[in-house]
């Protein structure tokens, strides 16, 4: 019987990020464990947290502006693109009821859920190669789920130097006796962890996903 091979990333997480400048790009919004956000359906909230009280630059949707370091819970409805792990969100003259002009210093934290993306399942024959890819990670590469001779390939972040436990132990998943059907390789959900007992010790602290687009 085929074994099947599931993981889901580890949520939920949250990312802080700071203003440089008037600007509404969020560059390099990653969740736990560095992976990257392509699909807006990973973001539960944004919560803006004003650097000063004179912004006026928000939709009608949002109570004016009265205090420094006032939270403002900002529509996710508003996010105008979300690709590659970099978000631009409408202002309020794009969105005059849920846009929200971001300030130089607002300081703006994103958190994550479940969504597009998060929980995937390959078989174990789709497996095509492991790799170290930096002292703490290894990269396990897949046929794509779409069958066009492309790559997918799920990152495992880990203690370092645990490369060869991490390929021993995903060897042992596929070939051992004790798993069949679906395995549950790795599962961050919920703040807690799940992993194949062939996992347990080395550190696995995040899962970064990267299918080939256009799923």
């Amino acid at each position: 019987m085929e074994t099947y091979l599931y993981f889901r990333k580890f949520r939920p997480a949250s990312f802080v990020s700071t203003q440089g400048s008037a600007t509404q790009t969020l560059n390099t919004i990653t969740g736990l464990g560095g992976d990257d956000i392509d699909s807006t359906t990973e973001i539960a909230t944004l919560t803006v947290t004003s650097v000063d009280a004179a912004n006026t630059g928000i939709g009608s949707n949002y109570t004016a502006i009265s205090a420094i370091g006032q939270e403002t819970v900002v529509a996710t409805s508003a996010i105008n693109s979300m690709s590659n792990s970099v978000l631009v969100f409408d202002n309020d003259t794009q969105d005059s009821a849920n846009g929200y002009t971001f300030e130089s210093g607002d300081v703006i934290t994103i958190t994550f859920q479940q969504g597009l993306e998060t929980s995937f399942m390959y078989p174990a024959s789709s497996l095509i190669g492991i790799e170290a890819t930096a002292t703490g990670q290894t990269t396990l590469k897949f046929k794509s789920l779409k069958n066009d001779a492309t790559i997918d390939s799920v990152a495992i972040n880990h203690d370092d130097a645990k490369y060869q436990e991490i390929v021993s132990g995903i060897n042992a998943v596929i070939n051992g006796n004790n798993h069949g059907g679906i395995v549950t390789v790795i599962d961050g959900s919920d703040s807690g962890l799940v992993l194949a007992k062939e996992l347990n010790g080395l550190g696995v602290d995040g899962l970064v996903y990267a299918p080939e687009s256009g799923y």
